[in-house]
């Protein structure tokens, strides 16, 4: 699992690989590619394409949306790098082209957490997905009471935006990952990032907090 840095602009839509290897980790660093995966639409696309070729055609129906809709997130998607064409069929007279993702993970780097927070758009999904995860503790037999649900979810979010950080730092420290089986190396850069959490202070005491509230 390589580790690809994009620094994209979508107005020149082009991105610069300092490695390459479509089967790993992408960071990305672009607040304006950033922004993309809070459309429910794309981030279907890209989860769809990080795991077999489509063309739009084929996209469209597996999602249900609209043909045109689609070939209009995939110009998007393509203008910013996160997808790339893999070849191109002729059916019935007519050229269409087959797209993947450009890695099998996507990684939204930390150092935008300030910046995205100006964007209504990134900042309703962030809210909708750690609300989300806040109810699934109901799965694991959890239930918060209602005058700790507020701090529950600040530790929650703390936890991850940690985890996030502890993760990027990890994988941007490889020299050569394609030397290792990507079994082993997704192992090893669990094990990596929860040595580093283990070291992060501010981590610690969340999760500490967070023991007290929900147990486990």
């Amino acid at each position: 699992m390589y580790v690809k840095y994009f620094y994209i602009s979508l107005h020149k839509s082009e991105a610069i690989h300092l490695s390459d290897n479509s089967a790993g980790i992408v960071i990305i660093r672009d607040p304006e590619v950033a922004k993309l995966f809070a459309d429910e639409t794309r981030r279907r696309i890209l989860h769809v394409l990080r795991h077999r070729e489509m063309s739009a055609t084929d996209l469209a129906k597996a999602l249900d949306k609209n043909h045109s809709s689609i070939q209009h997130h995939l110009a998007i998607l393509r203008s910013a790098g996160l997808i790339e064409l893999t070849r191109e069929e002729k059916v019935r007279n007519m050229v269409q082209p087959y797209y993947r993702a450009t890695a099998r993970s996507f990684l939204i780097s930390y150092s935008l957490t300030e910046a995205l927070t100006k964007d209504d758009g990134f900042t309703s999904w962030r809210a909708d997905t750690l609300q989300r995860m806040f109810d699934g503790l109901e799965t694991f037999g959890i239930k918060v009471p209602e005058e700790m649900r507020g701090r529950v979810r600040e530790l929650m979010d703390t936890c991850y935006e940690r985890e996030r950080r502890a993760l990027e730092e990890v994988v941007e420290q490889q020299n050569d990952p394609a030397k290792l089986d990507k079994h082993v190396q997704k192992s090893l850069i669990q094990l990596m990032t929860n040595i580093k959490l283990s070291h992060d202070r501010e981590y610690t005491a969340a999760m500490e907090e967070l023991h007290r509230f929900i147990g486990l």
